[in-house]
């Protein structure tokens, strides 16, 4: 994995497949601290994009469409529980 996410302080989101496995384009975790993938959001063929026209929307793969996602979802729990920063971070990595 490389930089930024290979920081410890950077969390590192990969994509899921259909099957909930880790998507092929995805990167994987290596044995160093800040190698690993820290959680992880749906990214293969399953979110709708804005496109250019005439199409205007379009399924999409990538770690770039899985971490709006874990972001929203992250949004969502700090307004529910009031968690910020590490206890956040540690309560998505659950």
């Amino acid at each position: 994995m490389g930089a930024p996410a290979n920081s410890p302080e950077i969390m590192a989101v990969g994509a899921l497949d259909q099957e909930f496995g880790m998507a092929f384009f995805s990167a994987c975790s290596l044995p160093a601290r800040g190698g690993q993938v820290d959680v992880a959001g749906p990214g293969f063929q399953v979110v709708l994009s804005s496109w250019p026209m005439p199409t205007r929307y379009r399924s999409i793969s990538g770690t770039s469409m899985a971490t709006p996602l874990v972001a929203g979802i992250a949004a969502l729990w700090a307004e529910e529980t009031g968690r910020r920063g590490l206890a956040l971070w540690a309560t998505l990595c659950q």
